[in-house]
């Protein structure tokens, strides 16, 4: 049932998404189209496709993933993969960190809803939700927005 679940929310997110087009902000926009839209000729068969985009990200902002919270600097982005780091506590981490990756964001009805208060809470200034994972900027110089972008696939067939 969690499964179906899963591919139900991942076939919702896919129609409801944009692509940059979809965007009103030049951030998000350029990320999109220098990144996550960016067309490659290699192929990454043997790499699990969200790793690799979150890979990617990272070099583009030219940061170093990090799974430690002690680790902080601009230079860092922090991963967090676990269902215990509540929406307080991302809310205080990143002003630590170049941005935060929240993975699986759809795994569960836990991680579903955090990601739904993170979107709603004034205090996280972008938010895109790629299904696979979600992205944390905070970024004084832009009005609070979320984004939901579609997750590149068929740039890793």
């Amino acid at each position: 049932m969690k499964r179906l679940r899963y591919i139900l929310h991942g076939f919702w997110h896919f129609a409801s998404s944009h692509s940059r087009h979809g965007t009103h902000s030049p951030f998000v926009y350029r990320l999109a189209d220098k990144v996550i839209y960016k067309r490659t000729e290699e192929k990454y068969r043997r790499t699990r496709i969200g790793n690799l985009l979150v890979k990617e990200i990272a070099d583009y902002f030219g940061v170093v993933h990090t799974l430690s919270r002690v680790e902080v600097g601009e230079s860092k982005a922090l991963y967090i993969e676990d269902a215990v780091t509540t929406v307080e506590d991302l809310a205080q981490l990143q002003h630590q960190f170049h941005y935060i990756v929240l993975a699986g964001i759809y795994n569960s009805e836990y991680h579903i809803r955090r990601w739904r208060h993170v979107c709603k809470d004034g205090r996280f200034i972008v938010t895109i939700d790629l299904f696979l994972f979600g992205l944390i900027f905070y970024r004084r110089e832009q009005p609070k927005q979320n984004f939901k972008l579609r997750f590149p696939f068929w740039k890793y067939l």
